[in-house]
């Protein structure tokens, strides 16, 4: 098994290993602290990780870089005096290859589990995975937060009587804040549903501290010109002393979560060169008033989960604390007294997170490259399953062989001798119970033997069971994953769910779509198979994009022809690697890609730019709100155009250059609050569409009675009308849209059977419409070949000539006549 898991955090991290059952934390080498500072210094040639490099910050703040987590998958880099650019990943790198000389056992490690935030986006999931990669670990798999923290709580063995049930955890961390439902049953874990902020925790409580508390004292004592900015700059005057306040600051939090008050010094110079010798005396009460509105916010996310899951809070039998912010005294007590639900605080906060990674670990077989030899006439592949772990006092295994076993036989045994299956002909599946000791780690081995009894060698892992522990059915997709969609019919486009927030990973589905517009083999025109990660309701500008194929006419064996099928294959494994498959039945071609972005780009013009776009279209929806009546809708419409704006003002007073993450967590307010908009204005969609829907049905309800349906056209319709109250109920445009197309073809193919719709098309466009053809003796010898097709019966034939007839038409009448086919043209 993987057996090592780490705590990659945005103050500390941290790694522990799986052992028999048992969970061991490895302490720093230096210092014997559990932790690591997330913290990388590079000094006179030497790269220092830890608390060294974090107290170079009061000496050499340029030469340190911190918080990194926070700007995980941007491409944004971290300016080291007289050394290169550093990425968050190089950066995490470093942090994860210190982490490996905390094993004091020797081990190489090749494998690991590595923590990442609930709430993280794929971007960032693959940026922590690179880093993983970029650290010597051949495998790593991603566990979410949440998850590693419950593992940890219902493993503890310090719990005599841990009951099942379900607890929410409240995971506020340095850099990240997450909050998750956890069921658990007969043994099983399950997240049943998340919410989370990536840019909310023990650093935005620091820069409150120096924003509002020690830039105002300093402006008061001195003369200083655009203090805030000029620290916050990376070419800024004071951007020395941010770093340094920052420091001091977390000092004073720390103090003030033991204390009523903290004392802080330090020296700053003002624009004049006039030093101020600072010195302060906080107060608890000034730190909690500063943490009040993220606070305010962690708790309106755990209600959302309480509301949406119809949770009452006695349904809930705590609300566990990890992290370490969680060891303010105002952070339990509020949360405890707001929501009226005990918090545990069973487990230690800052290393829960490494516990459970380890636990996880412990049930993930390694994927590397075999060295196990095999003999040349036997060529075995193996696969087993069996539960990792489990509260039964049995576990059922199998395992299944590929390969020559004529011959051969196998023999299971228990590493403390306790248990012997004895010698049995191996057959190309095995079953076996295998018998556990109670409360802990069960060594198994699978061994492999020829006629005359001497073993054969096969890659087979050792088999390991943790009885009394508990293990996660699998991890939840955070967010929605989104296949972009052509509508053509209002130029623009919209988002289908691929799959479903909270399904559990890995996931896999294929779907088949239709070209909206023919591609000519060696021409430039293109298709594109965009996905994107967010609310599938939402506009697709509000979505982050993960990934996409293009397939242009260049790629092409043949014309791809309008209306073609394309089958998309899409998987997810539990990871987040998003893998695209797509097959062009018309030419017979594959396309494929494996899609890990691990970066994307915000800059300051490209941010101010989209705020100006998004004010524009959010006054245009002002407007039309006002003038329909909508007043409520309008209302809530002109708090987000403020929003908007202030976020627009912050963006414009940000330095060009400015060093934190600001713009992160403005772009992400900004696309929630696209989201908001999205969701306040879908009405209005949602009604044309449905008004749509319900003139196609009396279209073809006029349709059925007046033209000779078969029995097996009025099956399909009520069949369409079977599924109309879970379409219209979806509040979905795109599936309302999807069974209007469904009874408009009906409506063509029911019509363009029938003689006597042919017949009155055809009289319309051959008496009403004559004279108005493009190329009127042409149109002369279909009309005499239509009337005599009628005389005949000939119906093939008039079809046929009315198709030619159609195409005479000038296109402003072929327009206007497409709603005798029920608004979908003629042919």
């Amino acid at each position: 098994m993987i057996n090592f898991g780490i705590d990659l955090g945005t103050t500390n991290s941290a790694i522990a290993k799986f052992n028999k059952g048992q969970v061991d934390i490895f302490r720093n080498p230096s210092g014997q602290k559990d932790t690591l500072a997330s913290v990388v210094a590079f000094r006179k040639g030497r790269i220092i990780v830890g608390e060294k490099a974090r107290e170079y910050l009061l000496k050499a703040p340029h030469q340190v870089a911190g918080a990194f987590k926070r700007k995980m998958g941007t491409n944004e880099t971290y300016k080291i005096e007289n050394h290169d650019n550093k990425t968050p990943v190089a950066l995490s790198a470093y942090v994860l290859k210190e982490l490996k000389n905390f094993v004091h056992t020797g081990e190489q490690i090749e494998a690991a589990v590595i923590t990442i935030p609930a709430s993280f986006d794929t971007v960032q999931s693959n940026a922590t995975r690179e880093a993983g990669h970029l650290a010597g670990f051949e495998q790593v798999v991603l566990l979410q937060e949440p998850i590693a923290a419950s593992l940890a709580y219902a493993n503890k063995d310090e719990i005599d009587t841990f009951e099942e049930g379900q607890w929410l955890v409240y995971d506020l961390g340095g850099g990240t804040f997450d909050v998750a439902l956890v069921h658990i049953q007969e043994g099983e874990m399950n997240i049943l549903d998340h919410e989370g902020d990536n840019f909310l925790g023990g650093i935005d409580f620091d820069r409150e501290i120096v924003e509002k508390l020690f830039v105002p004292y300093l402006e008061n004592e001195g003369s200083f010109e655009n203090l805030l900015q000029e620290m916050k700059s990376a070419s800024g005057k004071y951007n020395s002393l941010y770093f340094k306040l920052l420091y001091k600051a977390e000092e004073v939090k720390i103090q003030l979560s033991a204390s009523e008050e903290a004392e802080v010094e330090f020296e700053a110079e003002d624009d004049h060169a006039e030093l101020i010798d600072a010195y302060l005396t906080i107060a608890r009460s000034e730190l909690e008033a500063l943490l009040e509105p993220y606070l305010a916010k962690t708790i309106e996310m755990m209600q959302r989960i309480i509301d949406r899951n119809h949770l009452k809070p006695e349904s809930l039998k705590f609300i566990l604390m990890v992290g370490g912010s969680t060891y303010i005294p105002y952070v339990r007590q509020q949360v405890a007294s707001r929501l009226g639900i005990s918090v545990n605080t069973q487990v230690d906060p800052t290393t829960a997170v490494a516990v459970g990674a380890a636990f996880f670990a412990g049930t993930k077989p390694k994927k590397l490259t075999p060295t196990v030899p095999q003999q040349e006439d036997y060529q075995l592949g193996v696969k087993v399953a069996y539960q990792k772990a489990t509260q039964e006092d049995k576990e059922y295994f199998t395992a299944i062989f590929e390969g020559n076993i004529q011959g051969l036989f196998y023999r299971i045994s228990r590493q403390d001798g306790g248990y012997d299956s004895g010698l049995k002909v191996l057959e190309e599946q095995i079953k076996e119970y295998l018998p556990l000791l109670k409360d802990t780690f069960n060594s198994f081995e699978l061994k492999l033997f020829d006629e005359k009894n001497n073993p054969v060698e096969a890659a087979i892992p050792v088999i390991g069971i943790s009885q009394g522990r508990y293990s996660v059915v699998g991890q939840p997709l955070p967010h929605d994953i989104c296949l972009e969609i052509d509508d053509t019919e209002n130029q623009k486009t919209e988002l289908e769910v691929v799959f479903e927030k909270n399904a559990i990973l890995p996931l896999k589905r294929s779907i088949i779509k239709q070209i909206t517009r023919t591609i000519a083999k060696g021409s430039e025109d293109h298709i594109i198979i965009h996905i994107l990660e967010g609310p599938a309701y939402a506009l697709p500008a509000a979505n982050q994009p993960i990934g996409f194929i293009q397939v242009s006419g260049k790629d092409l064996e043949r014309d791809l022809i309008k209306g073609s099928d394309v089958e998309i294959v899409l998987e997810m494994s539990e990871s987040r690697d998003l893998k695209i498959a797509v097959y062009l039945l018309m030419t017979d071609q594959d396309f494929e890609d494996v899609f890990m972005p691990s970066k994307r780009h915000i800059s300051k013009a490209r941010l101010v730019a989209s705020l100006q776009s998004m004010i524009s279209t959010i006054k245009d929806e002002i407007y039309e709100a006002e003038v329909n009546g909508n007043y409520e809708a309008a209302q809530e419409l002109v708090d987000l155009e403020f929003s908007l704006l202030e976020l627009l003002d912050q963006s414009n007073t940000m330095a060009v250059d400015d060093m934190t993450d600001e713009k992160y967590q403005i772009e992400d307010r900004k696309r929630k609050i696209a989201q908001q908009i999205d969701a306040l204005t879908r009405d209005k969609h949602i009604i044309k569409v449905k008004n749509k829907y319900f003139q196609a049905k009396r279209n073809i309800e006029y349709v059925l009675g007046s033209y000779d349906p078969s029995d097996i056209d009025r099956q399909n319709y009520q069949e369409i009308l079977s599924q109309e109250k879970v379409y219209l109920a979806s509040n979905s445009s795109l599936k309302i849209q999807g069974i209007i197309d469904r009874i408009n073809e009906l409506n063509v193919r029911v019509i363009w059977r029938s003689p006597k719709y042919l017949v009155e098309l055809f009289t319309d466009l051959a008496q009403g419409r004559r004279g108005r053809f493009m190329r009127q003796e042409d149109a002369s010898v279909l009309i005499d070949t239509g009337w005599k097709s009628i005389e005949d019966r000939n119906y093939d034939q008039l079809r046929m000539c009315i198709n030619q007839l159609w195409n005479l038409l000038p296109p402003q009448i072929r327009q206007e006549q497409s709603k005798f086919s029920g608004g979908t043209g003629i042919g």
